[in-house]
């Protein structure tokens, strides 16, 4: 009987990758598939750049207090080209049209953010944010969406929204990371945008269903 309940407790905590269903034209630092947008104001380009949007997936643990959490994490390159900084607004970053269950959630403000959000001239940078899903299992997640946006030197922002389904299951040397990505330390080590503008995972285990 313990061992039904361990053997399903692990399928339900089984991590859940997912990938971008738009613009999977790029790929993160470890190989993991990255939607690509360019970044474009005006017609001498003085702001310009591109941003990469991916994800190392949904992990569960146990939180501070011993609860059952999951972890859903994000990460966006900022690469910028242009002549002026560019910054991710942190503030607008969001996790929206979350599906768990079946069942429509809140959006969610990021938990944890790590890295840089503005890139100078020239420079790329990264951010890594982790959402708290209301959830202890990664395998309730169906899809999510993210919205974000981006600020230029001279107070444009452009917004887009990437929406994410999980990984289909595949094997095979070609595509190491369908196994496990590597999340280094705690977790981790293209189309137009068009013009700027203001726009905006044992107990209760047994019998579980898991997908």
């Amino acid at each position: 009987m313990w061992l039904l309940v361990l053997v399903s407790a692990a399928g339900c905590w089984q991590p859940r990758y997912f990938e971008p269903r738009e613009n999977l034209t790029g790929a993160s630092p470890e190989g993991l598939p990255a939607a690509v947008y360019e970044v474009a104001r005006g017609d001498d380009h003085r702001a310009r750049g591109q941003v990469r949007v991916w994800s190392d997936g949904a992990r569960a643990r146990y939180g501070e207090g011993d609860e059952e959490v999951v972890d859903l994490h994000v990460a966006f390159e900022l690469e910028n080209n242009g002549a002026g900084a560019l910054e991710l607004d942190l503030a607008s970053l969001q996790v929206q049209a979350l599906q768990i269950e079946g069942g429509l959630e809140p959006p969610l403000a990021p938990s944890e953010v790590e890295g840089g959000a503005r890139a100078e001239p020239g420079a790329t940078t990264r951010v890594d944010a982790v959402f708290r899903p209301p959830t202890a299992y990664p395998s309730d997640i169906d899809s999510f969406d993210v919205r974000f946006a981006v600020r230029d030197s001279q107070g444009g922002v452009v917004g887009e929204v990437t929406p994410f389904a999980p990984m289909p299951t595949r094997f095979g040397p070609s595509r190491s990371f369908w196994g496990d990505p590597a999340w280094n330390g705690a977790y981790w080590g293209a189309g137009p945008w068009g013009f700027y503008g203001s726009w905006g995972w044992m107990p209760g285990a047994v019998g579980r269903r898991c997908r």
